[in-house]
């Protein structure tokens, strides 16, 4: 016991810095981890409501409004994380839209587009 004391006041100071210096890291720590958690599902929300916006109809007619489809193929570019899914969901997109003639040409090339920037990165 008279070692521990004697050890506490020989290093007393130093054992108070390397604690605060402890618990300043693990502050740190724990910050950067609340601020990643809480960016993933923002982007996860984000994400899943372009695909919403990109194909299911925003009304009871099932009308569908070309430019929001348009911006939201654009913006699939931006998640980089969705890489792979984005790329399998738009090449099925594009041949089940494809398969109607003329209808939907805005939005295949936003697509074509959008598949080739995410080919190359």
């Amino acid at each position: 016991m008279d070692i521990l004391a004697e050890f506490i006041k020989n290093f007393g100071t130093q054992l108070s810095a390397v604690g605060a210096a402890i618990a300043f890291v693990f502050a740190v720590y724990k910050f950067v981890a609340e601020r990643n958690a809480i960016r993933f599902w923002k982007e996860f929300d984000a994400y899943h409501k372009l695909v919403k916006e990109l194909v299911e109809p925003t009304n009871e007619q099932g009308t569908m409004y070309v430019d929001r489809q348009t911006a939201a193929i654009f913006e699939l570019r931006f998640y980089h994380r969705y890489y792979p899914h984005s790329l399998r969901m738009l090449k099925h997109l594009r041949v089940k839209w494809a398969a109607v003639p003329d209808q939907y040409p805005r939005l295949i090339e936003e697509m074509d587009l959008t598949i080739r920037y995410i080919e190359k990165t």
